[in-house]
């Protein structure tokens, strides 16, 4: 059996990054809200269950009709399975963290710096150039993102803003680079389907997520009320918003970042979509009743337009 051969479809593969950043403002605004019940591990083991699940019988099913899942060998297969540590188990729990105490539109905002932190680790130990316009779009969007952070509480803002908080997103932001660069460098120079290696980076997570389900008694935010949490959805509720947003954001945004970094020819362009979550969430958030200030709006805006340049300046 061998890897069905890929045809190109350009303008489908932006269209899916724009798609996979919308599926993942709304998924994001729901798990904030999932995050009042159930604490950063428990979420993030219960979503690769799931998630791997339904991945896992799709690859079966294409591996049934002639398509195999992947051609490398069993090391490179390691290296894909430890992106997947990095950026999900690892990457995915911090991100959860920060998300119960800062809120979506915070800690999305914050999580543009992973474009950032890529670029830069690849500079430094891929010895991949830099360009002056990247080097202001790195400023563009580090200002963006911490002049909004910098903002008081105002209204009904969600969340709250403390180091920890930060810590969190920015630990999650560096998982997530490495774990692209791995994965990104092995789809070079290997082939695989877009199911299958996501199937891969989220299957790896299951058993060190379940091995440090304890760990949630660290992580978890005490949700104060001063703090300006959502209110606490019921089981019931949480439970249809934890399938939506799972089968949106975990299944559906990462094969369609996959389908995107196979088809989409202008991969700087691509990358910019697949950053716009921030902007997205906006609306979103407010029409749940959260204060957004035209200081949120701007700097958000500001960041994505850093990112971009980041990308389309990439040399």
């Amino acid at each position: 059996m061998l890897l069905a051969e890929t045809v190109r479809y350009p303008a489908l593969g932006l269209v899916a990054a724009t798609t996979a950043s919308l599926f993942w403002a709304f998924s994001v605004v729901m798990h904030r809200r999932i995050g009042r019940i159930m604490p950063p591990v428990r979420l993030n083991a219960t979503k690769v269950v799931y998630a791997a699940t339904v991945l896992g019988l799709v690859v079966l099913v294409q591996w049934y009709y002639g398509v195999m899942p992947w051609k490398m060998p069993s090391t490179q297969i390691a290296l894909m399975a430890l992106s997947g540590i990095i950026g999900i188990a690892v990457g995915d729990t911090m991100f959860y963290a920060g998300l119960n105490r800062m809120g979506a539109r915070r800690i999305l905002l914050l999580y543009t710096i992973s474009p950032v932190i890529t670029i830069l680790i690849a500079w430094a130990f891929l010895h991949e150039p830099l360009t002056p316009m990247q080097i202001i779009g790195i400023a563009v969007t580090c200002g963006g993102v911490a002049w909004v952070i910098a903002e008081r509480n105002k209204g009904k803002a969600d969340g709250h803003v403390d180091l920890l908080g930060i810590l969190f997103g920015i630990g999650s932001a560096t998982c997530q680079a490495v774990g692209y660069l791995i994965s990104h460098s092995l789809l070079k120079q290997y082939d695989m389907t877009p199911v299958a290696s996501a199937f891969l980076r989220i299957a790896s997570c299951v058993p060190l997520l379940i091995a440090f389900l304890w760990l949630d008694r660290i992580l978890s935010d005490s949700g104060g009320e001063d703090h300006n949490h959502p209110a606490k959805p019921s089981r019931r509720q949480a439970m249809i918003m934890f399938f939506i947003a799972v089968s949106l954001g975990t299944i559906g945004g990462i094969y369609l970042m996959q389908f995107s970094a196979t088809h989409a020819t202008k991969a700087g362009v691509a990358m910019t979509l697949l950053s716009i979550t921030p902007i997205f969430v906006l609306p979103i958030t407010a029409f749940l009743g959260e204060h957004i200030s035209i200081r949120a709006i701007f700097g958000a805006f500001v960041a994505i337009a850093g990112v971009a340049m980041l990308y389309v300046f990439s040399g």
